[in-house]
């Protein structure tokens, strides 16, 4: 593949049309079903899927033989699926390419700077502001576009693979069915591309080599039936918070914020420390300047190395939202009758998210302090992801592709994030090889306010999925794959 050609029909193409089709999917407010409970009778997911049906069903008039097909499981979430035929000799009948994304969105979240909006696209110098864009509305364009750039040399690929799903957000429960229902259209990827994940700067390619799991749910503590005036009952009734923090207390250090059960911690491999290592040299305080912090504040360690490992190996915790708390201006002097809590607890990739989720509900619901009526709804049950060993044939790709894109050497560290799709993927094709990789990096915000995607990174991107799935088709040839 000539790299600079390629990267020239990318750029055209990501300004003449995807850009445009991404601002119009951000201003779809097609939340994850767990945010959106009537997502079906809103009718934004199906908007969000027409929009990229249509703009893909274009596209694959310039491969041929390819197919699309709109995947709608009773009762579940839609699926888009294309089926891209092999291109050249090169590659083996029996191998395949498997691309993955989602066009599902967080919710809105407060605090956008004025004049943003999670489902107001702004273009700003190189960033298309709004939400989903880059997490994950990106994926169908950006793998299209690198197999059209590979057409447009004329160079050989294998069988290629697009799944789009609709409930990434919300835990991918749907996915493992439509992965069974397609599984003798989608064959035995030797190859696994997903963009959903992130860069830790947009100076070179980074390569995700592990990804959290998680567990969480909603943690009740009730003490009356109803309010009363605190006057009188406080020193007489518990306060349901002071419960909750104490309960919370179970589960995290509150001075240090590090988790106290060790049946929620894995032993880290020491090649993932030693990666850690390597990014802390090339970030540097990048670990952590890309957070929007408050003057004054300061991460939990000076120590780098500590902090990527904090935020990829070990678990932790996050209080995401509140109920029984009236808002401020209405906040009486009244002793509430109960206070929930939504809970996100990062496990380590290779924990059981399952049997973390019971153990930690069995720990907060345990010998409640006075008696309370404690709950804790399990709503998440994700397992993590740890990349196997890259190929020789990979390794080599991805070296070349980012010197190609970037300019610079590739990169490697774990995320903080889940992706439920890899841990599945992982032991439904054991031979599989990942490149997984992704446009959000610092200040890009994925789920909260401001968040945006980097245009020349997603062209970047999507110049290194071309030239990986390119080498992917000389290895399999070599069958090396």
């Amino acid at each position: 593949m000539d790299a600079n050609k390629a990267s020239a029909f990318i750029g055209k193409l990501w300004d003449d049309e995807v850009v445009p089709q991404i601002t119009d999917y951000i201003k779809i407010p097609n939340k994850s079903p767990m945010f959106d409970k009537d997502w079906q009778a809103h009718g934004y997911m199906d908007a969000a899927v027409a929009l990229m049906e249509k703009w893909a069903r274009a596209k694959l008039a310039s491969l041929p033989g390819a197919t699309l097909e709109v995947v709608r499981l009773e009762g579940r979430t839609p699926l888009i699926f294309i089926d891209v035929p092999a291109s050249g000799n090169a590659a083996r009948v029996d191998d395949c390419v498997l691309l993955y994304g989602h066009l599902d969105k967080q919710p809105e979240m407060t605090g956008w700077s004025e004049g943003l909006g999670p489902w107001t696209p702004v273009l700003k110098g190189d960033r298309l502001y709004g939400r989903g864009g880059a997490d994950d509305g990106y994926a169908i364009f950006g793998s299209l576009t690198a197999l059209l750039a590979l057409h447009d040399q004329g160079v050989p690929h294998a069988r290629c693979v697009v799944m789009i799903e609709a409930c990434e957000e919300s835990g991918s429960y749907d996915l493992p069915y439509y992965v069974d229902h397609l599984a003798p259209r989608i064959g035995q990827p030797t190859l696994v591309v997903c963009l959903d994940s992130g860069c830790a700067n947009y100076d070179q390619l980074w390569l995700t080599t592990s990804l959290r799991g998680m567990t969480g749910g909603e943690l009740t503590v009730e003490v009356l039936t109803e309010g009363v005036h605190s006057g009188d009952a406080s020193g007489v009734v518990p306060d349901s918070f002071r419960i909750v923090r104490d309960l919370l207390s179970r589960l995290e250090d509150p001075a240090s914020g590090e988790i106290l059960p060790k049946e929620l911690y894995v032993e880290v491999p020491a090649e993932r420390i030693e990666q850690a290592k390597q990014c802390a040299e090339i970030l540097g305080d990048e670990v952590f300047d890309k957070f929007p912090w408050m003057p004054g504040m300061q991460p939990v360690s000076t120590d780098r190395v500590e902090l990527i490992l904090n935020r990829t190996w070990r678990p932790q915790l996050a209080v995401t939202g509140a109920d029984g708390l009236p808002p401020l201006a209405s906040a009486g002097n009244v002793l509430r009758p109960s206070t929930s809590l939504k809970l996100s607890l990062r496990l380590p990739p290779t924990a059981n998210g399952a049997k973390s989720g019971v153990f930690v509900k069995q720990l907060l619901e345990a010998d409640p302090p006075y008696g309370a009526k404690v709950s804790f709804k399990l709503e998440k049950d994700g397992g993590g992801w740890n990349a196997p060993q890259l190929s020789d044939w990979l390794n080599s790709a991805v070296s070349k592709a980012s010197q190609d894109a970037f300019g610079a050497p590739a990169a490697y560290m774990g995320e903080g994030g889940s992706i439920p799709f890899m841990g599945m993927l992982g032991e439904k094709f054991p031979r599989a090889q990942f490149l997984i990789t992704g446009v959000l990096g610092p200040h890009s915000n994925a789920h909260g306010p401001n968040e945006f995607l980097h245009i020349p990174t997603g062209k970047n991107v999507t110049a290194v999925v071309a030239s990986v799935v390119a080498a992917h088709a000389q290895a399999s040839a070599d069958n090396l794959t």
